[in-house]
């Protein structure tokens, strides 16, 4: 083999360059099974903020010190460790949340969420969280409220939070 393109391949030492592609293994291994993790969406239910088959990337240490707030948008662990649903915080542990035509009313109160494009004709009685349950939604909300995968969320089944 020609020295020159042995060199360009296994650089000095080949020895050295399987140990640094090793630990790059390591790394890359570690990165994406405990701090970030790439998630594809599958389905309507964020759009238009998200549209259908886009690809994001989420930050699996975002929640392990603090708590999600309203209105961030959450991956909430389904089943196992790669079925995520993507959903947006509505309420918080402790408050009561309804829709009235379309209006978000927390604890009686009506909720301006700026994000939505279209508020949807969405209605439901009052739904009174616990101290470690969540109310989540898509923010598509022009589907009807019954085709719509909603509702509260345990904490701990809250896995991470969007980085892009």
């Amino acid at each position: 083999m020609n020295s020159g393109f042995r060199r360009l391949i296994a650089g000095r030492s080949l020895t050295t360059t399987l140990w640094r592609a090793a630990g790059l293994a390591v790394i890359t291994w570690i990165l994406f099974t405990q701090v970030l993790t790439v998630c594809r969406l599958d389905g309507a239910s964020m759009e238009p903020t998200m549209r259908d088959r886009s690809v994001r990337l989420v930050n699996l240490l975002k929640y392990r010190t603090g708590s999600p707030a309203r209105g961030e948008v959450v991956i909430i662990r389904a089943a196992g460790r790669r079925v995520f649903y993507l959903k947006r915080i509505l309420g918080l542990p402790g408050e009561t949340v309804s829709f009235e035509n379309g209006q978000l009313f927390i604890d009686g109160e009506a909720h301006d969420e700026t994000y939505l494009k279209d508020q949807g004709i969405w209605t439901m009685s009052p739904v009174i969280l616990k101290s470690s349950e969540y109310f989540v939604a898509g923010d598509n909300r022009s589907v009807p409220i019954t085709r719509h995968l909603m509702g509260t969320v345990e904490r701990g089944r809250i896995a991470g939070g969007l980085l892009w």
